[in-house]
């Protein structure tokens, strides 16, 4: 069986844009003005890492890994700030919206359990709007 290797990849806001660190490999960053652009730039960065590490010896590939990149939730909110927190609590995660906006803001500690919980709502979400498309 050949799983991937899971990178975390740590998306932080700058004053410029955002910035980002793989979690597991010291010195592999990348930035950008938007989350699309540091994505696209934190590929190209780990395709370097890749060339490089064939270069030396070891034979790996890119499909050997996927990159999961990790924005904290007022970060995550303040970037996609179209999605409306309270209607986004009630119907996707189930929150009480008062309680979600204070996670949002870290007015409130946010457990583990909650992140899933959260990320689970984003999920489906995102699955609800793959599947639809738009006629005139």
């Amino acid at each position: 069986m050949n799983s991937q290797i899971c990178l975390t990849v740590i998306v932080e806001k700058t004053g410029t844009g955002f910035s980002a660190y793989a979690k597991e490999i010291d010195g592999m960053v990348a930035v950008g003005s938007s989350v699309n652009e540091l994505k696209a730039n934190f590929v190209e960065v780990f395709q370097h890492y890749v060339d490089y590490e064939n270069e030396i010896g070891n034979s790996i590939q890119i499909q050997d890994y996927s990159l999961n990149y990790v924005l904290d939730l007022e970060q995550f909110f303040d970037y996609f700030h179209v999605i409306n927190k309270s209607a986004f609590a009630e119907h996707y995660v189930g929150i009480n919206p008062s309680l979600f906006r204070q996670y949002a803001k870290k007015l409130a500690p946010l457990s583990d359990k909650k992140i899933v919980q959260i990320s689970n709502g984003l999920h489906k979400l995102a699955n609800e709007l793959s599947d639809i498309s738009l006629s005139v």
